[in-house]
Formats: structure tokens, sequence, C-alpha cells
């Protein structure tokens, strides 16, 4: 049996950056079976309280969070930090600085906030309707976050193609220090090296000790392989690029805004399947 699920939340878990019914309604029942779920994302912790709340996760014991890609493990009550894995500032700096050489709208988010420079109206939005807390910085100047805690930096465009190219051009800068991924269709993100939702599955499993053979890890882009593939059961959604279909155990028929998680947790949970077939 499946004892832990998780899943990542834009384009996967959310509609319109909220939980809908027919996925609360399934984790509810999975809950009631002991399974823990257990969102794994990219954003920071205080933009998911409502989401949290829409899954009944909000302020509870024994109830986790992974976030900032695995760079942030959280138990939810009271914001209790388990792990945290920051970007040094001088490294933060100096993928600051080459993100001034291309056209991207470039963040940092510390623990606190998102800092956003070279903004793009349309990011502004979003992070807006997500609910974050986030500052549009005019001056391409970061020294003020010399003392704070950075999480990660990410550069913004939507335009994949364009931000593959920029990953090609500043291997030098990133190639054994820095864990590269995608997300969204629109952002290029910079972790510590070795953080990564897979390797916060791997932790949090340990850290309850649970068989990693028992979880499930249901996601939809690249920064979502690493615990598709450490997982028991490694889902993506039916709109996952063919190359991450090709590495998932199973590829949901529902598409994220058609029920995709509710489809996993009634195929392996309530269905009680356990060989992902």
């Amino acid at each position: 049996m499946y004892k832990m699920i998780l899943s990542d939340l834009d384009e996967t878990l959310l509609v319109n950056h909220h939980v809908p019914k027919v996925n609360q309604e399934a984790i509810f029942k999975a809950k009631e079976k002991g399974v823990k779920f257990v969102p794994a994302t990219g954003r920071a912790f205080n933009m998911i309280g409502e989401i949290l709340q829409e899954i009944d996760n909000y302020q509870k014991e024994d109830e986790y969070s992974i976030c900032f890609n695995g760079g942030l493990i959280v138990e939810n009550k009271d914001a209790k930090i388990l792990s945290f894995q920051g970007l040094p500032f001088d490294l933060a700096k100096e993928m600051f600085e080459v993100g001034k050489n291309f056209d991207v709208c470039v963040m940092i988010f510390t623990l606190d906030c998102c800092y956003i420079f070279n903004a793009d109206p349309d990011e502004v939005e979003r992070k807006t309707v997500q609910k974050a807390r986030f500052e549009v910085i005019d001056e391409y100047n970061m020294d003020f976050l010399k003392d704070a805690h950075i999480a990660k930096l990410l550069y913004e465009k939507r335009d994949m193609d364009y931000l593959k190219g920029i990953e090609k051009q500043i291997q030098s800068h990133v190639e054994g220090r820095l864990a590269v991924s995608y997300s969204s269709y629109r952002y290029l993100e910079f972790n510590p090296i070795g953080v990564s939702k897979g390797a916060a599955l791997k932790w949090l499993a340990d850290y309850l000790h649970m068989d990693i053979q028992e979880t499930i890890a249901i996601g939809d882009n690249y920064n979502d392989t690493s615990m598709i593939k450490a997982a028991g059961l490694g889902v993506c959604v039916s709109s996952a690029t063919e190359d991450i279909q090709a590495m998932s155990d199973y590829v949901t028929k529902a598409d994220y805004d058609q029920g995709a998680v509710a489809e996993v947790i009634e195929k392996f949970v309530e269905g009680g399947q356990m060989d992902g077939l």
C-alpha cells in the first residue's frame, strides 16, 4: 500500500491556482486511509497557505510541504523548518549578473519574499494571482540581499527555446555548482547543487521512516522528473512532454484540469493497485 503522495502544484494539482473539488475529494479519501499528501512545489511556503487550507493540511502537525524545488522542507504546524538549503550570496550574485546579459526577468526568492528585477508585467500579474509576497525592484542591484536567506534564483521568459539556449551558454557558471531545472514552461531555475524534489522525497521518506517504494510522485515538468524517478510510482499528467512521459511509470488519461491527481488516487490508493500498470 502507498503511504505518501507528493504532488506538484502548477499544471498538476491546481486549476487557476486552486485545488479543484474533484482533487480535494480524492485527497480527503486518501487521507482517510492514512496516506499523506505532500505538495512539492517551486513556490515559497508563504505562497501555499490557501492551497493547504483547501486540502486540510494548513497548520497541521505531522503534515508536510516541500518548497523551492526541494530546498525547503516544512512541517506545516507553525511553519517548522526541517531542512533548508539556500544559495550563497556570492553565487546568487554571479547568476544575477549573468542574467543581465539576457532578455529575461530575474527573480530572487528568499524565505520571506520574491524580488523581481527587469519585471515582466505578465509575471507581476501571475505573482499577484498566486498571492505571493513580492517586490518589484527598479534598480538592477541585489546587494541589499547580502544577509538574506536566499532560496533560489530564476530567469523568466515565456519562450522555452530561448531559456534552453541560455542554459547552453552559461554552462561554465553552473556545471557542478548549481542544480538547474525548468518549470511552468516559463522558468529557468537555479537551486543549490544537490537540491531537487527527488532528493527532498528521499529525505522526507527517511525522516518518516517510510520505504520510498511506498511513495507516489505526480508532476508535469522538468523540475518534477527527479521525484518521478525516485518514487515507488512515478506519474506524470497527460500534457507532459513525451520525454517525461517515457520516464514515468504511469501517464494519466486526464489532464491536470480534468482531475489527473484524483485519477491517480482512485487507481492506486482507492483501487489498491501497486504495479503502476
